[in-house]
């Protein structure tokens, strides 16, 4: 099974004809077709099926699809790996994880000590492993750890804060750590309950016996700070603050609320020893800046307390 060939296969999965194949790979497509049914008698199963409008793939096609898929993608990042040994590129790793994350923590990491990664791809917390799985990524950065056989690092946590104008009156009491409780005597805008922060929220009020009635949820954070800003109330959220907002770390019961930070990659990855060394440095770096922002500081200059600590040993 030669891997030029599994790569025309693909070609033809992904563009529907054997034309339009050849013209991607620059093969001619006699070639292409004459070197699928070899791969067919190989296998012993029909892939593909010529129809007047096209091809289409049979059951064992599809079936075949991923496998075709991770063959050439392992023997790409085999390629990758012996390249950057033998010194003629660097290694490369694409992440995906939240938005959030890309904007708090890959961004000014790469920007701060460069590579090695070199691509980050936005989606939602409950898809990244999903990502990593289907083999788009190398690393899969969440709020909560992937699924059992891959291997995982906590990178650290992220304290969540009440944010609000520096004219409200939590804001004017000080800067220290606030009590959840404190929260219930005013206006409250939230994430969704999809969010890592908002179940953190809502569990530490449940234990508390003080359900929740946000006065506005919102599916981006920055919206829930724009709606601070604006006057609607305090937002609750993770992220670092933006439009002038000041910032109380909140506690539940004397307790630091925060969430954490999960990278999880395959442990049979080519580059398993670089990843984990990678994602070691990652994690130290978002523990001394508080993934991005240096303890001590805040936009406007005025000060507010460094983060509590927060445990970043290795899962076994």
């Amino acid at each position: 099974m030669e891997l030029r060939v599994l790569r025309y296969f693909l070609a033809v999965v992904d563009t529907g004809s054997m034309t339009a194949a050849a013209a991607r790979v620059h093969v001619a497509q006699p070639s292409i077709s004459r070197q699928l049914r070899s791969l067919e008698r190989e296998l012993g199963a029909e892939l593909l099926r010529r129809t007047a409008s096209g091809v289409r793939l049979t059951a064992a096609g599809r079936r075949f699809v991923p496998v075709a898929r991770d063959l050439t993608l392992r023997a790409a990042r085999g390629t990758e790996l012996l390249q950057a040994v033998s010194g003629h590129s660097p290694l490369q790793f694409r992440v995906a994880c939240p938005n959030s994350t890309i904007t708090h923590l890959m961004a000014p990491f790469v920007a701060e000590l460069g590579g090695p990664f070199t691509d980050a791809r936005g989606c939602e917390p409950d898809e990244v492993y999903e990502r990593l799985r289907a083999g788009d990524v190398d690393i899969g950065i969440s709020t909560g750890p992937p699924p059992g056989g891959m291997a995982v690092r906590r990178l650290g946590g992220r304290r969540i804060s009440a944010q609000m104008p520096a004219t409200h009156p939590m804001a004017l009491e000080g800067n220290g750590d606030l009590e959840l409780a404190s929260l219930l005597e005013h206006p409250v805008i939230v994430s969704s309950r999809a969010s890592a922060v908002r179940r953190a929220l809502d569990t530490a009020l449940y234990e508390q016996g003080a359900p929740l009635r946000p006065a506005f949820e919102s599916q981006s954070e920055a919206m829930a700070q724009a709606l601070a800003a604006a006057g609607h109330g305090v937002c609750v959220v993770a992220d670092h603050p933006q439009f002038d907002l000041s910032v109380r770390p909140l506690t539940g019961q004397g307790r630091p609320l925060a969430i954490s930070l999960y990278a999880g990659w395959d442990p049979d990855h080519y580059a398993h020893e670089e990843i984990d060394a990678a994602v070691q440095q990652l994690s130290s770096w978002l523990m001394a800046n508080d993934g991005g922002r240096k303890p001590g500081s805040r936009p406007g200059g005025a000060p507010v307390p460094p983060p509590a600590p927060v445990d970043d040993r290795p899962v076994t």
